[in-house]
């Protein structure tokens, strides 16, 4: 019997997920997903607009270099997903895909040496009052503390040099939504945020007390995994949650 089982809650099977459309439902009622909540807070990035500056220096028409653009994160959203998936097979006892996957030499370094506790994997929650549901990674449970875990293959992340956030990225400006409006328009805080609004809702809906939030980050470019802890936002959270 894996975690999942030993673990499973009573509001596990009120929740429909259309995972083709990532649409989750809740008795007839469409609940809105925590990422869409993060993303529609900060500026969306403008393809044509970059397209048309960068495209001449890499000899390049616009349209070529959206269509790469699109194709890159295409795969890059394909090799997330497989990633996540033999994550979660490992911690469900499915011990052999440590040795699957571009990503999995780093993540075999982080499992030997964070010995995790998963007390559920690949959670759907949902709190109906606000309308938003999300899935989280993994929950783990430790010495008595809950800690949610979120699995990143990302290279554009971490400072390999300092190991911290990268303070810069597609966008130098702040949230456009009014509640994180002095927040910088940075992954590491989406990340933080979706985290935090997890933790509200495994506080608020499943009676349980979160300790910390963590990404663990794994590239095949990276010289390490990386380990990240997240503050948890609550006041932004809870005004995103007020006011999406």
């Amino acid at each position: 019997m894996n975690c999942n089982d030993m673990n499973v809650h009573a509001r596990d099977g009120l929740l429909d997920f259309n995972e083709a459309e990532h649409i989750y439902t809740l008795d007839g009622r469409v609940l809105k997903s925590v990422t869409t909540i993060v993303q529609d807070a900060f500026p969306k990035f403008d393809a044509p607009y970059w397209a048309a500056k960068k495209a001449p220096a890499l000899k390049m028409s616009p349209e070529e270099l959206m269509k790469l653009w699109e194709a890159n994160a295409a795969e890059s959203r394909r090799l997330g997903t497989d990633m996540h998936a033999l994550i979660e097979r490992y911690y469900l006892g499915d011990r052999d895909v440590i040795r699957k996957g571009d990503a999995m030499p780093n993540f075999r370094s982080f499992a030997s040496c964070y010995r995790l506790n998963p007390y559920r994997t690949e959670w759907r929650i949902y709190h109906e009052e606000y309308g938003v549901a999300g899935t989280l990674d993994l929950l783990d449970l430790t010495d008595g503390r809950f800690t949610i875990w979120d699995w990143k293959r990302s290279i554009k992340l971490v400072d390999p040099d300092t190991g911290q956030p990268r303070q810069c990225g597609r966008f130098t400006g702040s949230g456009i939504h009014p509640a994180v409006a002095h927040v910088p328009d940075m992954s590491y805080y989406h990340y933080a945020l979706q985290l935090s609004i997890y933790r509200i809702i495994l506080e608020e809906k499943y009676g349980l007390s979160i300790t910390s939030q963590c990404l663990g980050v794994f590239h095949p470019d990276n010289p390490r995994f990386y380990v990240m802890p997240v503050p948890f936002m609550r006041d932004e959270a809870y005004a995103l949650l007020a006011r999406h």
